[in-house]
């Protein structure tokens, strides 16, 4: 089984995104800015919904307001598919030249997100069927063993290997999704999981090359954000009342900041993609060269 160069992939990935900087965020701005919008009137409605749960500690006043965060994360979903197609053709040569304005709803991008909503079933039937038998040897392990330490044991296995598991079929599955979907546009989730064999602690280090300086940029760009918000920690053992007040005058704070966060988030979303995509892109040209790869829209 052919392997990535873990080294030439992470290199590629930030030469790629730095190096095509404005292009990147050329493809991304508008996608993401229509996220942006989403979240701006979905998310209010949800987090007053969830205010009033913490008030009244009634569920049913957050599950009013969970239609707006379906939607909110339908309209995320989209423009996330849509930046992925964008920069995977950018990424293997399949588009070239600048770019200042992306939006398409192309046969690649119903195809990926196609390809994504099938994931999605095949990992929770995964983690359904691990559950129950997981279930199914702790129920054994209680009548055999007894209650107690056996449950606790079995408990903390099943999570343990359902969460390992749900990691290694992501893995496996999403890593070359989007330039699978550009380059060849069918099978994708076969051929992702064929590619990635014998690859998973590769995929695990460039992706670990690439997160862990987002993190550490992440967390950087919170301490200062929230070093603008000129409030007091929130009091031990605060009411429920209080808890709704503190949280709604960070919240407005934020909202006050919005012209600035808007950019750095749109930013700093776009070169999260394009180093992510960018490594899939070049890992999947190397194990899979140009003359064998015909993107199906181009064909």
């Amino acid at each position: 089984m052919a392997k990535i160069p873990v080294g030439k992939t992470i290199s590629y990935a930030y030469s790629f995104t730095f190096g095509n900087f404005l292009t990147v965020v050329g493809l991304a701005w508008f996608p993401l800015l229509l996220v942006g919008i989403g979240a701006y009137l979905a998310l209010p409605p949800y987090f007053a919904g969830l205010q009033a749960m913490m008030a009244t500690q009634d569920p049913t006043k957050l599950s009013s307001a969970g239609g707006y965060m379906l939607l909110f994360m339908i309209v995320m979903f989209m423009g996330f598919n849509m930046i992925y197609v964008a920069v995977a053709r950018q990424a293997l040569g399949l588009r070239t030249g600048p770019a200042f304005f992306y939006f398409s709803l192309d046969r690649a991008f119903w195809r990926l997100l196609g390809a994504y909503l099938l994931m999605f079933l095949i990992v929770m039937g995964v983690m359904i069927a691990g559950g129950i038998v997981f279930g199914v040897l702790a129920g054994i392990l209680v009548a055999t063993v007894g209650q107690g330490v056996a449950a606790g044991a079995a408990g903390v296995t099943a999570a343990v290997v359902l969460v390992g598991l749900t990691f290694f079929l992501m893995f496996r599955l999403l890593f070359f999704m989007a330039p699978v979907t550009v380059a060849e546009g069918h099978r994708v989730l076969r051929r992702s999981w064929t590619l990635s064999g014998g690859n998973f602690w590769r995929i695990f280090a460039v992706l670990l090359a690439i997160m862990v300086p987002l993190i550490i940029v992440e967390i950087v760009l919170e301490v200062v954000i929230f070093g603008f918000v000129s409030l007091g920690p929130l009091r031990p053992n605060a009411s429920p009342q209080e808890t709704i007040a503190f949280y709604q005058q960070i919240g407005a704070q934020l909202y006050g900041m919005l012209p600035f966060l808007a950019p750095v988030a749109i930013v700093l979303y776009a070169v999260v993609i394009g180093l992510l995509i960018s490594a899939s892109s070049f890992a999947y040209r190397a194990l899979v060269p140009a003359t064998e790869g015909v993107a199906a829209e181009f064909a």
